[in-house]
């Protein structure tokens, strides 16, 4: 899906990095709350995010379709995306991905998911999350093909400090061109408030900053148990699913975001919300804009 991080991107002055970023793994010192997804503190509700439907302004006739399902214990269990054209006769829904999630036991967090994308054959790919015992992934990893058609490994290892993250690929049958180090800063609730992601280039490293402000109503996607499985989605690893926004990096707030910047490059974000507080409409203006870029509607 196209997104505004896309133009964001587009714009950006790049710098050199003259900071290196990468940690040693080790045991995070949590000086912060970042969601309430254990046995304890998970809520019980029922209103959960059921569908997701978003369009682009411009083009508002084919709609991006996200449906999740829950088991009794109200885990996420599967997200079916796709989309819809209406502007045909007959629409229905067109299955582009299913990401279905595997729990141990009673669990709350998935130990495993597993993409399948409807091309021809079916592309089956399985991603594995491993945990602290705080419950904050410090680990996604996947198997591929490399670029020469043979087997290799993408790891992402999440090693926090105080109150920032470091996101560091180690990859075995890839070259590190491309690839990203990210250092995220988080406030005290848990939310993002500065994420510097460093793109390693021959040429010299990309440096892209961005800045996230926040409201005090509610994100739906800190409702769901995957809230720490999906918070920190670095893009090496090509999971293909990002909340709450079409792209990486911003995760799960506990709060719903209401800008981001880079630079001078400010996106704004509008919502309409219901008597209990969840967003039903969401709107992102682009800089200079006075028209919604992309609109996203909520269902419970």
């Amino acid at each position: 899906m196209r997104n505004a991080s896309t133009l964001v991107i587009a714009v950006i002055i790049c710098a050199s990095c003259t900071q290196d970023i990468s940690k040693d793994e080790k045991e995070p010192v949590i000086s912060y709350q970042q969601f309430a997804v254990t046995s304890e503190k998970f809520i019980q509700s029922t209103k959960f995010l059921k569908r997701e439907v978003s369009f682009l302004t411009g083009s508002p006739q084919r709609k991006n379709i996200r449906i999740f399902s829950y088991n009794g214990t109200n885990r996420c269990t599967e997200i079916k995306i796709g989309t819809i054209d209406s502007s045909l006769s007959n629409p229905v829904f067109t299955l582009a991905q299913t990401l279905t999630f595997k729990y141990g036991g009673a669990s709350l967090l998935p130990e495993l998911v597993y993409s399948v994308r409807t091309v021809f054959p079916n592309l089956v790919t399985a991603f594995y999350f491993k945990y602290n015992s705080s419950g904050l992934k410090v680990t996604d990893s996947v198997r591929v093909k490399n670029s020469a058609g043979e087997p290799a490994d993408k790891t992402i290892k999440y090693v926090y400090e105080g109150g920032n993250v470091y996101s560091t690929p180690v990859l075995t049958g890839f070259p590190i061109e491309n690839h990203t180090f990210d250092t995220l800063t988080l406030l005290e609730n848990g939310n993002m408030e500065k994420l510097v992601s460093r793109i390693k280039k021959s040429a010299g490293d990309q440096i892209i900053t961005y800045k996230f402000t926040y409201d005090q109503s509610i994100s739906p996607y800190n409702k769901l148990n995957i809230a720490n499985s999906l918070y920190f989605e670095n893009p090496s690893i090509g999971i293909g699913y990002n909340v709450p926004k079409e792209t990486h990096y911003l995760g799960v707030t506990t709060n719903n975001l209401t800008s981001w910047s880079s630079g001078s490059y400010t996106v704004t974000i509008r919502y309409v919300y219901d008597a209990d507080n969840y967003p039903v409409r969401k709107e992102i203006f682009l800089p200079g804009n006075a028209n919604p870029y992309q609109i996203i509607l909520y269902e419970y």
